[in-house]
């Protein structure tokens, strides 16, 4: 099947030497309709803006089934979704920057989602399509313009705006494996010209594709969504956008699984950093079996077994007694727009934020009853933005804002100890002690653009920050770090003719430096072993700086266009998070309690080193007439790690405490998407509609010692459907051949079979979606 899927892609690819970016949608014979962003905080026609943007309408989501923002990771190459053990723990990367371990607290994440210009607090993977007007996923630094957290890029999510006609939209899915999906929208004037209002409802439950051996499911979700919307225009010249959003989602245990354990491993023995003891180990194991591996492609297990019993001692103890995670998020934000003086706008935005995750889990993600972990974290985050702009057609515009940020981390948890510890058992042991840091970001933004002629323009964009992050709050250890930094970005555009634009970017971007206040609660005796093995106080600043060009070009009749991006970025001083275990008495055993306490630390920043990538995009569409549509994407990342500081895995197992010259774990070198779009009319205006979908995703290792891999995955998805009227009938098929390669993996110690030191290798497998069949209708009026 796996050949088939690649004949269907290279088939594709073949067919249009473009991109399914989806930027555009059908509108006759006159040609594909051109969509504008706000990437640079104006609006722009999309093929203008010289910098990589791939854009989609709500109605393109809908057409590609894209129901969250994990699905669309997809359907645009060179953007990477690392799934986790829950979605609490996964995350975004462009162009090859990703985390290799994930960081839990996203203000530190490479990619951040904002919402109306509101930066996203918590996992993006809660958030669905529902309720959009667009989605642009924006390439490259964004650091300028956007600031927090956009070292690797921004996803821009822009909400729908309540028109002043009634419209509602009534949709249901049922699907294979329980799939169940309700929602409905609404909108219209409230008082007539004056307000107008919106309000969406949806509502989703799934049964997970998978059953575990131990009882129950795997990948269970129950999540349910409401947003309301008014929008406020007493005159021609202003208008204030309200936008309220609560979602509440439950889990069940996630799909995961802990694979590539020591039975399986097939390679080494590795000379190792030391000896290591065996203590916990199973009887007969050996030191050359500790220091063995798995290499090669990972491969879906044929059956899984999670433990999900709580131990008695441990019911009543946490805020549920069955493995789940429950999610609740709100966001409150207010936007308004004043045109004023001739055509210049002030833009103010405001925003209040909430998110509380707790999850109770199986820590090993194995049969193996070794230990459960229990997490609370709660975030909040206040944002304001003020920015003032010149209008966008003269020969010379400009924008200046100010924008301030302020936020507040909690995190707490611990293990519970498993049937290994006998009497012991349950937990957890002492009361949570939360974890608690914030901080302040304010910065000066602004932009020029001179156009020195009808085809040549220019354009600087900068941003003064400065962030300011405490650690340790409330305990004898709170300390603050403060970084200052000034991110420019330089833009070029040529237009070689009316249709063909020719750009050109330079953009830096930085990760504002991390402390670690548990240090600071270590006797100094402590610091000197946890110094020497890896644990410190701080993590500097990391910087990158990308260089880009670009060639966007649209025919002259609309039917056709192709963009091509060539990029090469400089990624220094890379943070790291990584939690460790250190023998602080040197007794031989793991004290498992979260240090000081115990010998447990989590969450510790460290310098990982440096790296460089080079890469090419291409996406483009070309209408075949009236009826068909073909698309593409394609992208290639090439990354090069320069230095890797003391990583643990290549530490443990090769004895190196530098680990240049190996390959990025989590991303592909290269992914791809196509699609076909077929559309006819029937009698009595009623129409029928086709679309097929292959997407690529290029072979991953799922860490940085670069043995063990996700193989190249490729899936075909198929819609077709009947318009009649008001109403849309659509039957949908995801993963037509039932490929069954991993959706994503991660290195895991296996903490199953090594149950004190954490020290032999493993990898934790999110298990692959499985072929799914289901029927959609909608009504809209």
């Amino acid at each position: 099947m796996r050949t088939c899927n690649g004949i269907l892609l290279a088939a594709g690819i073949t067919l249009v030497a473009g991109s399914a970016t989806g930027v555009m949608a059908q509108s006759g014979v006159s040609g594909l309709e051109e969509i504008v962003v706000t990437a640079r905080k104006r609006s722009e026609s999309l093929q203008e803006a010289p910098l990589t943007v791939q854009a989609f309408s709500s109605e393109q989501l809908e057409q590609r089934g894209v129901q969250s923002l994990a699905d669309l990771s997809k359907y645009t190459p060179g953007l990477t979704f690392n799934l986790g053990t829950s979605r609490f723990s996964s995350d975004f990367s462009i162009r090859g920057m990703t985390q290799i371990s994930a960081p839990g607290d996203n203000r530190r994440d490479l990619v951040t989602v904002f919402v109306d210009n509101v930066p996203y607090i918590g996992n993006p993977s809660g958030i669905g399509s529902e309720d959009l007007e667009r989605i642009e996923v924006i390439k490259g630094p964004q650091s300028a313009l956007f600031g927090r957290a956009t070292f690797g890029g921004a996803i821009s999510l822009i909400t729908a705006t309540p028109g002043d006609e009634f419209a509602a939209r009534v949709s249901a899915t049922a699907g294979t494996y329980g799939d169940q999906r309700l929602s409905a929208m609404m909108e219209g004037p409230i008082v007539e010209g004056l307000l107008s209002g919106r309000i969406l409802w949806d509502a989703s439950r799934f049964d997970g594709f998978y059953r575990n051996t131990l009882g129950g499911r795997l990948g269970e979700s129950d999540q349910n969504y409401i947003a309301g919307t008014l929008n406020f225009t007493p005159t021609e010249n202003f208008s204030l956008k309200l936008r309220y959003g609560v979602r509440e989602d439950e889990d069940g245990p996630a799909a995961t699984a802990l694979i590539a354990r020591s039975p399986e491993h097939n390679c080494g023995p590795f000379p190792g950093f030391q000896p290591r003891a065996l203590a916990g180990l199973p009887a007969g194991f050996t030191l050359e079996k500790a220091r063995k591996a798995y290499c090669g492609a990972l491969k879906t297990p044929d059956q899984v077994g999670i433990n999900v019993v709580l131990p008695a001692a441990s019911i009543g103890r946490t805020r549920f007694d069955e493995h789940q995670l429950e999610l609740n998020h709100s966001l409150l934000s207010g936007t308004a727009e004043w045109t004023l003086l001739g055509g210049h706008s002030l833009t103010a935005i405001v925003s209040t934020q909430d998110q509380e995750v707790y999850v109770l889990a199986d820590f090993e993600r194995a049969p193996e009853d070794r230990y459960q972990s229990y997490s609370a974290n709660e975030q909040a985050q206040d944002t304001y933005e003020l920015r003032f702009a010149s209008p966008a057609e003269q020969r010379l515009s400009w924008m200046i804002g100010i924008s301030r940020l302020e936020a507040d981390f909690s995190n707490f948890g611990g293990f519970i100890n498993g049937t290994l510890f006998g009497l012991g058992a349950g937990g957890p042991p002492l009361p949570f002690v939360p974890q608690k840091s914030g901080s302040e970001t304010g910065s000066v933004f602004g932009s020029v653009n001179y156009a020195f002629t009808e085809q040549f323009n220019i354009g600087l964009e900068a941003r003064r920050q400065e962030d300011t992050i405490t650690s340790g709050i409330g305990t004898a250890a709170e300390f603050s770090i403060v970084t200052k930094a000034t991110l420019p970005r330089l833009l070029l555009r040529y237009a070689l003719s009316p249709q063909t634009n020719l750009y050109g970017n330079y953009a830096k971007g930085n990760q504002p430096t991390q402390g670690y206040a548990t240090f600071f609660l270590l006797t100094p005796a402590q610091q000197t072993v946890a110094l020497a093995n890896g644990v410190s106080s701080t993590a500097p600043e990391a910087e990158v700086e990308n260089f880009e060009i670009g060639l966007k070009h649209r025919s002259e009749d609309g039917r056709w266009y192709a963009n091509l991006s060539a990029y090469y970025l400089e990624w220094v001083g890379r943070q790291g998070l990584r939690s460790q275990q250190v023998d602080l008495n040197g007794d031989g055993l793991i004290t498992l309690l979260p240090a000081p306490s115990g010998e447990v630390f989590n969450a510790v920043p460290f310098a990982a080193g440096d790296s460089n990538t080079r890469g090419l995009e291409l996406d483009g569409a070309y209408q075949v007439n009236e009826n068909v549509i073909l698309g593409g994407s394609v992208a290639w990342a090439d990354t090069k790690i320069t230095k890797a500081l003391n990583e643990p895995v290549p530490f443990r197992l090769f004895g190196i405490t530098d680990s240049k010259g190996l390959k990025y774990p989590l991303v592909p070198e290269f992914s791809g998407a196509v699609y076909a779009q077929y559309e006819a009319p029937l009698a009595n205006e009623r129409s029928w509609f086709f679309r097929a979908d292959a997407t690529y995703i290029g072979k991953r290792y799922d860490n940085i010692v670069n043995l063990a891999y996700v193989p190249a995955q490729t899936r075909a998805n198929l819609r077709a459907g009947l318009r009649a009227g008001s109403w849309e009938l659509t039957a949908f098929v995801d993963n037509l051949f039932d490929d069954d390669t991993l959706e994503a993996s991660r290195y895991q110690s296996d903490s199953a079979t090594d149950p004190f030191f954490f020290q032999l290798v493993a990898s934790e497998a999110v298990l692959p979606h499985k072929q799914h069949f289901g029927i959609t209708a909608t009504f809209r009026f």
